[in-house]
């Protein structure tokens, strides 16, 4: 191909996030084959009129709005699409031109451009594009770029008027920026609300970092970048409440259970936002170090003093269950869910091993023995049958 080299930008689109939830919902539309080539056409005239060295170059993009979860993963997967299927004329040489990728039927030619269906759509939709061409002149441009974009990016009114009419959406705002650009401001984002050390294990997943990083969130865990992944403890209600982050707690008035509570809301926090950017997160024991596969976490409980069978949920307010106790002919197992599927799992594995008829029990709290500082079944609540 030569001596050419790509520079990854975007569009990104401040749209009206109501219209993607509710009965009449809509995401963002698929652009068809016609309708991404006119889109490149208005990008390009935007950059050219800002950027006139542009025509010298290529640009790539595909008929598609996704959401920074989606673009800003390991490797960037979306951005490698796009570079994929540059345009390349072989012994002729690089020529400029653009390149867009449309959909047929709703489906994209590649799927690592596809908008995720399990991704909620949020307010700013980003439209990746790339500039390839000759190394010295896509270096120049992009440096340009990084400098007059944050003033001077805005989209012309008639091509924004444009993107607001092909993928369906409520445009409030549209500008040009870099990936520099997106990543300051996700880090601004993250920084405002407490969650710096998260933004730096996503940076370092991000530039697929081969050095360990270790860094402690607002609580006091201690997360681990290496190996390709996020690793971090798991701590059990017993295990944080005796010997590990909670020991010097006091024990009454549900004090164990509203701290529990919000350590285990932070760690669902980094959990769900590095799953969103595809980073993988590994817990292990706190103890032992062994790692914890699988979607869920157990292990055993004092011994109860009932021989019955039963089921207690225990819950805190909108983080829902946090673990499930059961206890049949008088011994007690723990089950933890570790990945947002788990509690179905654990579900699932109870229904198999435990016989049919026990009795469930939702008390809507953490029920613990202020004494021992343990989790406990709650037998003579309010049970429902199964």
């Amino acid at each position: 191909m030569g001596d050419t080299t790509f520079y990854r930008m975007l569009v990104a689109v401040e749209t009206d996030a109501t219209r993607y939830y509710g009965p009449d919902a809509t995401r963002p539309a698929v652009l068809g084959e016609r309708d991404a080539e006119q889109l490149l056409s208005h990008l390009a005239a935007d950059l050219k009129a800002l950027l006139p060295e542009v025509a010298s170059c290529s640009l790539i993009t595909a008929g598609v709005l996704l959401d920074q979860t989606q673009v800003l993963r390991p490797g960037y997967p979306v951005f490698a699409a796009l570079e994929d299927v540059c345009l390349d004329l072989g012994e002729e040489g690089f020529r400029p031109g653009l390149v867009s990728i449309g959909a047929r039927e709703g489906l994209l030619p590649v799927k690592a451009l596809q908008p995720d269906p399990d991704i909620p759509p949020g307010l700013l939709q980003l439209l990746p594009v790339v500039l390839h061409g000759p190394a010295g002149q896509v270096e120049a441009l992009g440096q340009a770029m990084e400098y007059r974009f944050l003033e001077e990016g805005q989209l012309s009114p008639h091509s924004a008027n444009w993107l607001q009419s092909a993928f369906d959406v409520t445009v409030q705002h549209a500008r040009m920026m870099t990936l520099t650009d997106l990543r300051a401001m996700l880090r601004l984002q993250l920084d405002h609300f407490g969650f710096l050390a998260l933004w730096d294990l996503l940076d370092a997943a991000l530039a697929e970092r081969k050095e360990t990083l270790a860094v402690e969130s607002a609580h006091g865990i201690p997360f681990e970048w290496r190996d390709g992944a996020v690793h971090a403890p798991f701590q059990s209600f017993d295990y944080w409440a005796t010997r590990g982050a909670g020991a010097s707690r006091p024990a009454g008035r549900r004090a164990l259970a509203e701290s529990y509570a919000e350590w285990t809301r932070e760690v669902r926090q980094y959990l769900t936002t590095l799953n969103a950017h595809a980073v993988p997160v590994r817990f292990f024991h706190p103890e032992t170090g062994e790692p914890l596969r699988g979607t869920w976490f157990s292990e055993a409980g004092p011994p109860a003093t009932e021989n019955s069978v039963c089921v207690t949920e225990h819950s805190f307010g909108e983080l829902g269950t946090l673990a499930i106790s059961v206890v049949e002919d008088g011994a007690v197992r723990h089950y933890y869910p570790l990945q947002p599927a788990g509690l179905n799992d654990i579900h699932a594995h109870i229904q198999q091993v435990i016989p049919r008829g026990h009795t469930v029990a939702f008390p809507g709290d953490l029920v613990y023995d202020e004494d021992s500082r343990k989790l406990v079944a709650d037998c003579h609540g309010e049970p429902t049958h199964r």
